[in-house]
């Protein structure tokens, strides 16, 4: 993902009012793990080192608490995942 896609879709995170809900690492302290939660939608980012010039690679996955997940790979895909999880709980 290019770093522009990552920046807007951590901003579009940041506006909607998601909160970080918890962050830890994995795979001998290399991949980095941040879960971003909103009520009961949430969405995690993946950092991991990479051999580019920007060093790290990132990767948005959404997740629900009925088990959907999938890779988000622009604002207008977490938005609709956003969309779809309110129309099936609107709580």
């Amino acid at each position: 993902m290019t770093r522009n896609r990552a920046l807007t879709i951590k901003n579009w995170i940041k506006t909607m009012g998601f909160q970080l809900a918890k962050s830890h690492m994995l795979d001998h302290r290399t991949k980095k793990i941040k879960y971003y939660a909103l009520g009961n939608f949430g969405v995690y980012e993946e950092t991991t080192p990479a051999k580019t010039t920007t060093g790290k690679k990132l990767k948005f996955i959404s997740w629900t608490p009925w088990g959907d997940d999938f890779e988000v790979n622009s604002v207008t895909d977490l938005s609709k995942a956003y969309q779809n999880f309110i129309m099936y709980n609107p709580n």
